[in-house]
């Protein structure tokens, strides 16, 4: 790959690239991107507000999309703003090194990406040479062919991402898609930009195609939509223990940034309340089974636990959406 060696972080080759193999997928695919569209309509412009002014770092770029937080030297992560505007959607970063520069996102659109590519080589003084998605929906990849417009970088993704997008994600570009190097799925590989390395975790529970890409020193944890901040997370494609069980194995002892898929940049308060949250759920889930209820039943009858009643950024049917896949996986369906 240009710029910065990928190994698997016990020292072996990427997979094959095109060693293609298709997979039967159940149910259907909705991105993230529908998810949070639906919620604008109903966010009151204070809860806005609120959400919107939560900056950790100093900012160094900030357009209606969204604002760009330096972490640290050498590390920037974006916080977007799909409630204002589309072109992002999601969260991601930037992370320099002398021997590359990474983009962590492929983000909502072309544009969105396009954008990225240019706060790379302002910031970072050099275009990026890779790009990863952290999974398949469509707010995460959808800018694809803008991210390699720029400088051709190295598109990196798990194969249940490749082919998920291929199967499910019409338009998807499928020349990049055939290029992309392939991220082992069973262990963590290593992205080595010289004097900082990032550890690519493969990871389950969003989707089947999760990664989180964590940094040491400093302490930074990028979830993709593993994680929420301040929105309610969505199930839509969710396993919901194995989310439970990511969240809580990403999360450090050591003072972390964390930035999550959608939402402003967190710490370990904010993952301590994320997961009070998902356990939340799952109580609700677990005492709706056993009153007999069905999901729309639970869902309209939630409310969000003490301590998190600004977290109001959704549409009140995504409940019954994120009750229903404990239900589902609780009867073993």
């Amino acid at each position: 790959a240009s710029g910065g060696t990928i190994t698997n972080a016990l020292g072996g080759p990427l997979q094959d690239p095109r060693a293609y193999s298709r997979r039967d997928f159940l149910g259907h695919s909705a991105s993230c991107a529908a998810h949070v569209g639906l919620m604008a309509a109903g966010v009151p412009l204070w809860s806005r507000g609120v959400w919107t002014r939560q900056e950790r770092f100093p900012v160094v770029a900030s357009e209606p999309w969204g604002r760009l937080e330096q972490i640290s030297e050498g590390i920037w992560g974006l916080v977007s703003d799909p409630l204002t505007d589309r072109t992002t959607l999601c969260n991601g970063g930037i992370v320099s090194g002398r021997a590359g520069v990474v983009v962590i996102e492929a983000f909502g659109s072309d544009d969105g990406a396009r954008w990225m590519a240019q706060q790379a080589l302002r910031l970072a003084g050099r275009a990026p040479t890779h790009v990863i998605a952290t999974h398949y929906h469509g707010d995460h990849t959808g800018g694809l062919s803008g991210a390699k417009e720029a400088s051709s970088p190295e598109v990196l993704m798990t194969e249940v991402t490749r082919d998920t997008m291929v199967e499910r994600n019409n338009g998807a570009p499928r020349e990049i898609l055939s290029e992309a190097q392939v991220i082992d799925q069973r262990r963590p590989t290593e992205i080595d930009l010289g004097d900082r390395s990032l550890i690519v975790v493969p990871r389950r529970g969003h989707t089947d195609s999760d990664i989180s890409i964590e940094i040491s020193d400093p302490s930074v944890v990028f979830c993709g939509d593993l994680v929420w901040n301040a929105m309610f997370p969505n199930y839509v494609d969710a396993i919901p223990s194995r989310l439970s069980q990511a969240v809580r194995l990403m999360r450090r002892r050591e003072p972390t940034t964390y930035v999550p898929g959608h939402g402003p940049l967190a710490d370990d308060a904010a993952m301590g309340r994320y997961i009070d949250l998902l356990d939340h759920v799952e109580g609700a889930s677990r005492r709706a089974l056993e009153r007999g209820m069905t999901a729309e039943e639970a869902g309209t009858e939630y409310t969000l636990p003490t301590g998190l009643e600004d977290w109001t950024l959704f549409n009140p049917g995504y409940f019954a959406r994120a009750i229903g896949a404990w239900m589902s996986e609780l009867e073993g369906a």
